[in-house]
């Protein structure tokens, strides 16, 4: 047992929590803020975070979605992986010893997911829902192997969105406006490709072409720098959203220009700590929405 906790906590990608349970709870502050007009009742606003198919959803995009997810990719994997310095000290490797054990945990992630669908209030939130599962699998796992298509590689990772529009929906029965969506999965694509430059070498020995490997590191921080920069012109000068907390969002561009303007920076070091970055940013505007909604206590 104590064996495979640990296998759950090494697949799983601990850094990585964040990014789907995340989205999902500040989806879910932004619905609940979005639904009650203040000043409501604080007691009626928290009861929705007492509600069971919240807590069951949350604990499920924090740990089993990524063990899915990254299940999926740490068995999909082994060649490029076999070439992957990372694989040595920051993240998993599959090993065969691991493997049933490695198969009942994703199979496990799954049919948690699989429940979960049959209990959303709409056809769009199961619909939703369903898009990130499948997303989270064609992604690393052949034939389709989205992850190694130029274009598709970074385009299907709004699979970290979807949590998000999941817990809106499941609130509101709507989805997001249309700006703030194209920003946040704007914000994926170029987490998506910065994540993928350090993984160049080892992607071109294996014989996989992603857009990193296709377009270069130089041509993909510009990339990057696009994306992130149209994100944070999105939320702090176009819909002006959660200010002054949003201002943060402006780190995100500074980098891959930082990067491009000193080349002997080294990517593999600052990629690390994005998660921390990310963690925080989202921390930020988590307590600054869900603050005011729990005041009056």
């Amino acid at each position: 047992m104590t064996n495979l906790v640990r296998l759950a906590y090494k697949v799983s990608r601990v850094r990585f929590w964040l990014y789907l349970g995340g989205p999902y709870l500040v989806g879910y502050m932004i619905g609940v803020a979005d639904t009650y007009l203040l000043p409501e009742p604080s007691l009626a606003v928290l009861y929705n975070f007492l509600d069971p198919l919240f807590i069951l959803h949350l604990v499920y995009f924090i740990l089993p979605a990524n063990i899915f997810l990254y299940g999926v990719n740490d068995i999909s994997d082994k060649d490029t992986d076999a070439f992957n310095p990372k694989k040595d000290d920051k993240e998993y490797r599959a090993v065969e010893q691991d493997e049933k054990k490695l198969y009942g945990l994703v199979l496990f992630s799954f049919l948690y997911g699989a429940i979960l669908i049959a209990f959303q209030p709409t056809m769009i939130a199961r619909l939703i829902f369903l898009s990130w599962m499948a997303l989270s699998f064609v992604y690393s796992a052949p034939p389709l192997r989205l992850k190694a298509k130029p274009m598709v590689d970074f385009l299907s990772n709004i699979l970290y969105v979807l949590p998000a529009i999941l817990a809106f929906n499941q609130l509101t029965l709507e989805v997001p406006p249309i700006l703030p969506l194209l920003a946040a999965f704007a914000w994926t694509w170029a987490m998506q490709l910065f994540s993928a430059i350090p993984d160049i070498d080892a992607d071109r020995q294996a014989g996989i072409r992603t857009t990193a490997v296709a377009i270069g590191r130089k041509a993909s921080l510009v990339l990057c720098f696009i994306f992130w920069a149209f994100f944070a012109g999105t939320l702090v000068f176009i819909v002006q959203w959660n200010l002054p907390f949003s201002v943060l969002s402006l780190v995100y561009p500074a980098i891959p220009i930082y990067i491009l303007a000193r080349p002997e920076t080294d990517i593999h070091r600052v990629y690390w700590y994005y998660p921390y970055f990310t963690g925080f940013f989202g921390m930020v505007i988590f307590f600054s929405i869900g603050l005011p909604l729990v005041m009056p206590l």
